[in-house]
């Protein structure tokens, strides 16, 4: 199984279920790897995809929310060989489905795509979450190196038009990410290369083990290349720090995905965002930066861990 194949059976261990994310992630799932069709004057879709769980997970929603009669099938690709899974539905409720998740806009000269994210999918927090989520389920992937490899780190949404890319990636910003986008051949591709930030975004959409697993390959990868801090420091100092600094990192991206960091006092609020501008940054380093004692910033950051195991 691939990295990317347990990122998105993890993320869907947690079932979401509230109607208004199931719609946002439904809708942002057949916007990712649905294909549109017309039959008999009825606008439908299919979807293809290897991913046999995301498949029922997403055709169930479908039936859950609509009474939606699918077409499920099962076929081997020609060059692979490998199992592919097709999810069809062409007929009189289709095109008012597709209306209601926003992918199609009904006028007086008939329906038309829609291209944008309809506000109303991503009006709350929580739908946000799980338009994301529906996205990364139909067009995400993520590359991950060994621990030895030179392999970059790489996490990506693909998708057909420049429009719903923009929007895609709009949407991360909002969140608190930093993405990237950029046209390849004739895809549009909302990426990241960083690897802190990918394992954010895997904590985020809830494949927290994958996050983690992620994390201990950064610190890895960081010991075996940074060569001039281990002539030069003593190495467990290192670690200790490394691993405090993705504990709080960890901590703090926690507090922000429950309770916010607006559920925290300024104080710490201000350590919080300290701690995820200066990652690499010892006790010492944040304490010079800051204009705090270590002391004080031991505390803050103490109470912090506090926080998140509890939550």
């Amino acid at each position: 199984m691939t990295f990317t194949e347990r990122v998105k059976e993890e993320i869907l261990i947690k079932k979401i279920n509230q109607p208004c994310c199931q719609v946002s992630a439904l809708s942002a799932f057949i916007r990712g790897a649905g294909t549109l069709l017309i039959s008999n004057g009825q606008i439908g879709f299919e979807i293809v995809t290897e991913n046999k769980k995301a498949n029922d997970y997403f055709s169930s929603i479908l039936t859950s929310l609509y009474g939606a009669e699918i077409s499920l099938s099962e076929f081997k690709d020609k060059f692979t060989g490998k199992p592919k899974y097709k999810m069809k539905l062409v007929n009189e409720k289709s095109t008012l489905i597709l209306s209601e998740l926003g992918i199609i806009s009904e006028g007086a000269h008939g329906a038309g795509i829609n291209l944008s994210i309809d506000k109303y999918l991503i009006e709350n927090e929580c739908c946000k979450r799980a338009y994301i989520i529906g996205a990364f389920q139909g067009s995400g992937s993520v590359t991950i190196p060994s621990e030895k490899s030179s392999t970059s780190y790489h996490l990506e949404f693909v998708f057909s038009n420049y429009e719903t890319a923009s929007c895609v990636s709009d949407l991360l910003t909002v969140v608190g990410f930093l993405p990237k986008l950029t046209e390849r051949k004739d895809s549009f591709i909302v990426y990241f290369k960083n690897g802190d930030e990918i394992s954010e975004l895997l904590y985020f959409m809830g494949a927290k083990k994958c996050g983690f697993e992620l994390q201990e390959i950064i610190v890895k990868k960081f010991m075996n290349n940074d060569t001039n801090r281990k002539r030069n420091c003593d190495m467990g100092n290192i670690t200790k720090q490394i691993e405090a600094s993705i504990k709080q990192v960890q901590d703090i991206t926690l507090i922000e995905t429950t309770i916010g960091l607006d559920g925290l006092s300024v104080q710490l609020k201000e350590t919080c965002l300290l701690r995820l501008e200066n990652r690499d940054s010892s006790l010492e380093e944040l304490s010079k930066i800051s204009g705090l004692s270590k002391s004080c910033l031991n505390h803050r950051l103490r109470k912090i861990s506090e926080i998140a195991k509890n939550l």
